[in-house]
């Protein structure tokens, strides 16, 4: 199986987000954009695991100790890539807690055997990958100003499955504050 833990995106969020990715398609010259019902923020990618109790456990570890937080979405970005931009919005809030949380889930996955994330977390949410945009339609979409607010109350255990030539995200354990 191929899993993530992620925080899930109420679907105000999501809907708030797939206007801005329109926006995003329209300003691009191509790319592979994911569709509205994927879009979350991820705290680990896992990767191919047959482990479900090991992710479960550390989730249900890392939750101890923290409390409801407040996050919203921020600024669009890139992150450069060979073939183009991953196109994301950041996310913003109550960041301190978010990072918490992060810190708290990499520690019990590496208790379990899984290895932490090698690079800095940045909180987004990401719209699409391979993107290809321009110099003067990087600087429009900088200005966007997104407005879509969430309470994280817990985290999600995924499953990522391709089927009919798109990737599923099945949502198998929920773990709240």
């Amino acid at each position: 199986m191929r899993l993530f833990i992620a925080i899930e995106l109420p679907k105000s969020f999501c809907k708030e987000l797939a206007g801005l990715q329109r926006t995003v398609r329209e300003e691009s010259r191509g790319g592979r954009f994911v569709p509205a019902d994927n879009f979350h923020i991820t705290l680990h990618f896992i990767g191919e695991s047959n482990d479900l109790l090991g992710p479960v456990e550390a989730m249900e570890q890392a939750a101890r100790g923290i409390r409801p937080f407040a996050l919203h979405l921020g600024p669009f970005s890139t992150f450069p890539r060979k073939d183009g931009h991953t196109a994301f919005f950041a996310v913003r809030g109550e960041l301190d807690e978010c990072n918490a949380l992060y810190e708290s889930l990499q520690s019990a996955l590496q208790e379990r055997g899984f290895p932490r994330d090698q690079k800095r977390f940045t909180p987004h949410a990401t719209l699409g990958r391979s993107v290809e945009l321009s110099n003067e339609a990087l600087l429009r979409l900088e200005s966007l100003v997104p407005n879509a607010s969430m309470q994280v109350q817990g985290i999600t255990l995924f499953e990522s499955v391709r089927r009919d030539g798109r990737m599923v995200y099945s949502a198998i354990h929920r773990t709240r504050f």
